[in-house]
């Protein structure tokens, strides 16, 4: 499995994670205000506005908001802003709580995460050692240490550490009463993405079968959610030789796609280039064709070095290594 491949299946995976945990982190009154407000321009996409409203006098407030801000620009695949945002958001909040108060679990994680995606596994590391050291009181904040630490195991190579500690955050999202959260569906969405780089095909199949029956049902799924989770279903259809799925959930994946305001334009390219492939294999050329020219209009993303070709995550046949 190469590098590039295996950090496209962990990017369809992880981001899903950071985009739900937190919320309750933000006080009521004013902060809360506050936070609807930025977070209405985190989600349209204006990054660089919502953090505009922050001002650096409301203090812990701001920090925590700002830790929020980091989210949603991670999910939206704005990794330099995400890793920004979540670094001053920790060096905010450090001027009032201790360097382990839970408070700054959630920064710290976004942290981990976003540079994970971005390769820098070593830095990684330090987030994730700065998260192992605070203090773990919340099952939902346990689950939350153990998905990051399991990612960073995913991008190690050591599968089967990474297979546990997904399967401890299912555990803990389940004792905090949230077995069926769009957060315990980002757990299913890694372990079929591990699962696909191990070649266990049938056990991805189960793990995403259950993430669809999550989002299925879960009222705090986000689109970006679904969108993964089809095209996680696409690239199994596709290990199986079932290509006429395969193309049915990667039309259904850019048709959501497009009705969002914003889309990780890596992301974006993946599916294209996906779909196109498929369709040529499904012999519709002219199709093929005009989303290939989609494709090539789509911006590129110096910092998006997880896109691949399309086969790299389509046809991977070759055992895996442990």
């Amino acid at each position: 499995m190469k590098l590039t491949t295996m950090m496209a299946l962990f990017t369809l995976c992880s981001a899903a994670g950071i985009a739900q945990s937190g919320s309750s982190d933000v006080p009521a009154g004013a902060c809360r205000e506050l936070n609807e407000a930025a977070m209405k321009q985190a989600l349209k996409g204006h990054v660089a506005e919502a953090e505009a409203l922050l001002p650096p006098d409301l203090g812990a407030c701001t920090g925590m908001v700002m830790g929020n801000v980091a989210r949603i620009a991670a999910v939206q695949g704005h990794m330099a802003e995400a890793e920004r945002l979540a670094e001053q958001s920790i060096r905010m909040l450090e001027r009032f709580y201790p360097p382990d108060d839970w408070r700054l679990l959630r920064p710290l994680q976004i942290l981990a995460s976003v540079r994970l995606e971005k390769g820098k596994t070593a830095r990684a590391r330090e987030a994730i050692r700065r998260i192992q050291s605070i203090p773990i009181k919340r099952p939902e904040d346990r689950a939350s240490v153990h998905g990051t630490v399991g990612a960073l195991r995913q991008m190690e190579g050591r599968w089967r550490e990474a297979e546990v500690e997904y399967k401890e955050a299912l555990r803990a999202w389940e004792e905090a009463g949230r077995s069926e959260s769009a957060d315990a569906a980002a757990m299913f969405h890694c372990l079929t993405a591990l699962y696909l780089v191990e070649h266990r095909l049938d056990d991805a199949r189960q793990a995403l079968d259950r993430a669809g029956f999550i989002h299925d049902r879960a009222k705090d799924s986000w689109p970006i959610d679904r969108i993964k989770y089809l095209y996680l279903r696409s690239v199994l259809h596709a290990r199986f030789g079932e290509w006429q799925q395969c193309e049915q959930n990667l039309h259904e994946a850019l048709s959501m796609a497009d009705r969002e305001p914003y889309v990780d334009p890596a992301l974006f390219r993946v599916m294209l280039g996906s779909y196109a492939y498929v369709l040529r294999r499904n012999h519709h050329p002219r199709e093929a064709r005009s989303i290939e020219a989609r494709r090539a209009a789509v911006p590129k993303d110096s910092t998006a070095d997880a896109v691949v070709d399309a086969t790299e995550l389509l046809l991977e046949k070759k055992g895996a290594k442990h």
